[in-house]
């Protein structure tokens, strides 16, 4: 019998926005952190290989994960092997957990399969939200379609015509993939002609146009 295989230039589109069914919720911050739990990570990296490997960099002397305690959390850095693409993720959790290595482990499985786009909604997501409770930088703003920032205080200087970096052009056409839609559709959508360079003055009808565009993919 063919063994049925699921490319990796096929996971984002089939794996990056994950069922509502199996999203979790944590708090984090006074928030509602969404997740999706290793093992149901572990099922879908099962579906498009099932000889996939986690393996830890680093192990100690008695032959465990290596870890290290930073800043009040433990952390874990470790390799994840799908279709004989290796990439570095990261597992985290606080120290104290009772079965530190398994949290660490889940974690790991869920962060590298990340880098493969997995579940990539959720984490996307999550840093846009985090940025809002960040200080301002020096430089140009990450972009950040989920919540617009506060207009700027009437004295402040009037925008120059500046374009858009290449890091949030970047972070702008991951939040498309991760939501199915392309960049042209969601620039045609705001009244942006083709060809036009984005500017920082685009970024409001580039928000309104990506929610308007994702909400109706995710209702379908």
């Amino acid at each position: 019998m063919e063994k049925k295989t699921i490319g990796l230039d096929e996971v984002l589109t089939k794996y990056g926005v994950p069922d509502p069914k199996i999203i979790g919720k944590l708090p984090k911050g006074g928030q509602q952190l969404s997740f999706v739990g290793h093992a149901d990570v572990n099922k879908m990296l099962l579906e498009v290989d099932e000889s996939w490997t986690l393996e830890p960099v680093a192990f100690d002397s008695d032959g465990l994960p290596a870890y290290r305690v930073e800043n009040g959390m433990a952390h874990m850095a470790a390799w994840m092997t799908v279709h004989g693409v290796r990439r570095l993720g990261i597992g985290s959790c606080l120290p104290n957990k009772p079965d530190l290595l398994k949290e660490l482990m889940s974690d790991a499985i869920r962060n590298c399969g990340m880098r493969f786009g997995f579940c990539l909604s959720l984490w996307t997501k999550q840093e846009w939200e985090d940025l809002e409770h960040s200080p301002a930088p020096s430089k140009p703003r990450p972009i950040s379609l989920v919540n617009p920032p506060e207009q700027a205080p009437k004295q402040a200087k009037p925008k120059t015509l500046t374009p858009l970096s290449q890091a949030q052009i970047d972070q702008f056409n991951t939040a498309c993939e991760a939501k199915g839609i392309t960049p042209k559709a969601v620039a045609l959508n705001a009244g942006i002609p083709e060809g036009t360079p984005w500017m920082e003055s685009h970024l409001p009808a580039l928000r309104s146009a990506f929610k308007e565009l994702a909400s109706f993919k995710d209702g379908e």
